[in-house]
């Protein structure tokens, strides 16, 4: 016990230098602020650049979607005489060379082209939502690492209280104002907070080494010092009334819109579609009269016929109809929940402003003041170790929840903005 008493300079020496590198970070080092964290997170971002790599993926295949087929090029030979397979031997016998042109039913290559384009239009819209998600993944993850650092300044600055108490009630013990009990006490409470100090720092490694996955090495340097601004969102209901254009949602409506535009292509399977054949056939051989045989030219126009359609186009439009049914509920339920959240975190924030002003205005001064009233009466013999030890505690416990507080409540704002559709 003494050796801890005798160790007590160098402790404090070690926690005070602690403070001044907290206090201050690397003086040789810009600090990361959010804003640089935001930048980075959205550049190293993989799935939106995958989601962005899709959309152009199929902007192109649009273009294609609207041509006709590839005609088909046809050769051969015709009416050709098995017995001896001599080209001029017969009248009939030709060497065809033709094409073939398709026709694809209706207007089933503009609707084709017109759904890639709205799956274009959602991935765009998907690619916003997810920036707005990184950014929010993000103020997250560094508002917890920003807690981390504010609750290890104020427990390395109640180790020092807690030190110069435990060399107090030591010296009272030597002079016998103290039990030995209250020696114990005091060092007991200073090693809880140490403990506590060393289970903070391993949370914010770990709150590190997560934001490490969208920024990299970034991670690891040290902090803006100012606490982190989170623009302060709009009132709820003007979040709810502008929830329709948000990015989330605009992506379901340009599937829904999809959705109808299967529908019309499947309605186009109630059309026919054509093919054009135009052939050119040469004849060798001569005619009767001593003349060349004229060469032919053939033309064919061939469609479909859509007549038993109960078993085939009926069933694929019923189910397309079924399938924008399904996709039009999955909007209204991401909607719904949306919604409840907007309402859920308007609520919390509320609540959270006003216990920070409780913080600010009353239980930050009147811990303080309890605390000092408390060290004075145990200096003057009125009160004992562990009533002067509460109001210690007290202090402290209040400072990390008032960390804690500050931080939820930007965590919160940094949700409503996501909800609220804004990048900032």
């Amino acid at each position: 016990m003494y050796q801890l008493f005798a160790s007590k300079a160098f402790r404090r020496v070690v926690v005070a230098t602690l403070l001044l590198f907290t206090a201050n970070g690397n003086i040789f080092a810009t600090g990361l602020t959010l804003s640089e964290t935001e930048q980075i997170a959205l550049k190293e971002d993989y799935s939106l650049l995958a989601i962005r790599s899709r959309s152009q993926s199929m902007s192109e295949l649009s273009v294609a979607a609207e041509a006709l087929p590839d005609p088909q090029l046809k050769l051969g030979l015709a009416n050709l005489p098995t017995d001896t397979f001599n080209l001029g031997q017969e009248a009939m016998t030709q060497t065809v060379i033709g094409v073939r042109q398709m026709f694809p039913r209706g207007h089933t290559r503009a609707l084709k082209s017109e759904r890639l384009t709205q799956s274009v239009a959602r991935s765009d819209a998907e690619a916003e939502d997810r920036e707005r998600m990184v950014l929010l993944a993000v103020r997250e993850e560094y508002t917890r690492i920003y807690l981390h650092k504010e609750r290890q300044k104020i427990l390395q600055q109640s180790l020092v209280v807690f030190d110069d108490l435990a060399g107090i009630t030591q010296d009272y013990y030597a002079t016998g104002r103290a039990q030995q009990q209250d020696v114990v006490q005091a060092q007991l409470e200073l090693s809880k907070v140490e403990e506590r100090l060393t289970r903070i720092q391993q949370q914010e490694e770990e709150a590190r080494a997560r934001l490490a996955e969208r920024i990299g090495a970034d991670a690891y340097r040290d902090l803006d010092p100012q606490w982190p601004a989170v623009t302060q969102p709009e009132p709820a209901p003007k979040i709810i009334a502008a929830l329709t254009s948000h990015p989330r949602i605009r992506a379901w409506q340009h599937e829904i819109a999809k959705a109808r535009t299967s529908e019309e292509i499947a309605r186009q399977a109630y059309k026919p579609g054509f093919a054009v054949d135009l052939a050119y056939g040469g004849r060798g051989g001569q005619n009767p009269n001593g003349t060349d045989r004229s060469d032919m030219l053939s033309v064919f126009v061939s469609m479909d016929i859509p007549l038993f359609t109960k078993n085939r186009q009926d069933r694929v439009l019923a189910s397309s109809v079924a399938d924008t049914s399904a996709t039009q509920f999955a909007r209204d339920d991401i909607y719904r929940a949306m919604k409840a959240r907007i309402d859920q975190n308007a609520a919390t924030l509320s609540r959270q402003q006003e216990r920070i002003g409780l913080y600010q205005e009353l239980l930050l001064p009147q811990a303080a003041y309890n605390a000092e009233a408390a060290f004075e009466a145990y200096q003057n013999a009125v009160d004992d170790l562990t009533t002067l030890m509460r109001a210690r505690i007290g202090e402290y416990e209040l400072k990390l929840s008032y960390a804690t507080l500050r931080a939820n409540e930007t965590i919160t704002r940094a949700r409503l903005l996501y909800l609220q559709g804004e990048s900032s």
